[in-house]
């Protein structure tokens, strides 16, 4: 006798076709019913060319809307021209307190299509403006650069531009004298930099800054050290009295720094001087001379470590 295989529930075509149907008939009858909710709403500020805000306002407003689900959902979700204009560019504003209440907020509210709104907040928004000014200041980069093993940074990161211009009200610009950019880390670096980094932006809306990005530059090489021989030791400010005596008159220097750097280095590059004082007033015969380097190498250390002084008596 043969028997016959029910199909399961889950794979009737028949059953997901009702349940689909039944889920766009509740979707179709919920947004056709009417809503009341909060919208955030983007803040928009225009004051005269010659003035500036002295405080932050808020970037939005938030606002009580009433509506179909299908306009709700639209002004949600796919609206992007809403916003509440606050126009003020014909106002005479003095350095004052200026209010904005809840009436020009709601009245400044725009592109709200097929919906109502009921209230807004918050219900005030205190301006505080002021003369506009314009000043040049120092970029101050919040860079790390940490290198990878066995490599150096050679030299300062240069900045490009090394000045900004900031314009807002003169009350805090004039109180700025430097910019800080974003922090950034450039970690296990072999290589040179060379990277676009964004200006902060902590006071949008009440100082604006122009560029708003400056350019990175840094010299990562690989790190080496070479020893250079045959360093004359020199006498500066005076010259070595009768009977004095340095020794050796020579000697040699070992130094660190990038590869590049060092290939173009020669002796002639360091020097090794003594001041006359120091050995006029030397007691102990024992002198470090004052090694001078090209700039970015370090010194790792001279040999010998020191020079004997000695003084020769005629008599």
């Amino acid at each position: 006798m043969q028997k016959t295989k029910k199909k399961a529930w889950y794979k009737s075509k028949s059953f997901w076709g009702s349940l689909l149907f039944a889920i766009a008939l509740w979707s179709y009858t919920s947004l056709n019913s009417e809503y009341q909710t909060i919208v955030e709403i983007p803040l928009k500020i225009t004051l005269p060319s010659n003035r500036a805000l002295e405080n932050v306002p808020p970037e939005n407003v938030f606002v009580d809307v009433k509506g179909s689900g299908w306009n709700l959902f639209y002004l949600i979700f796919l609206n992007n021209a809403k916003i509440c204009n606050i126009d003020l560019s014909r106002e005479v504003l003095l350095d004052s307190i200026y209010r904005i209440n809840k009436i020009d907020l709601q009245r400044s509210l725009k592109y709200l299509k097929n919906v109502s709104p009921i209230n807004v907040l918050p219900e005030n928004i205190q301006l505080i403006t002021g003369k506009i000014e314009e000043y040049e200041v120092l970029v101050d980069p919040q860079i790390t650069i940490i290198p990878r093993d066995g490599f150096m940074l050679i030299g300062k990161p240069i900045i490009d531009p090394l000045k900004v211009k900031i314009r807002g009200n003169d009350k805090i610009v004039s109180k700025i004298n430097k910019w800080e950019t974003e922090n950034i880390l450039f970690d296990n670096i072999n290589s040179p930099i060379l990277a676009s980094v964004n200006l902060i932006d902590t006071l949008k809306g009440v100082v604006s800054v122009t560029p708003k990005k400056v350019l990175i530059k840094a010299e990562v090489q690989q790190s080496a050290e070479i020893t250079i021989d045959d360093i004359a030791v020199d006498i500066v400010n005076g010259s070595l009295p009768a009977g004095h005596i340095i020794e050796p008159p020579i000697i040699s220097v070992v130094i660190q720094g990038g590869v590049g750097i060092l290939s173009e280095i020669t002796k002639f590059d360091i020097s090794a001087v003594i001041e006359f004082d120091k050995i006029i007033n030397d007691t102990t015969g024992i002198i470090k001379p004052v090694i001078n380097l090209p700039s970015n190498v370090s010194l790792l250390r001279i040999d010998p470590p020191f020079l004997t002084h000695k003084v020769i008596s005629n008599k």
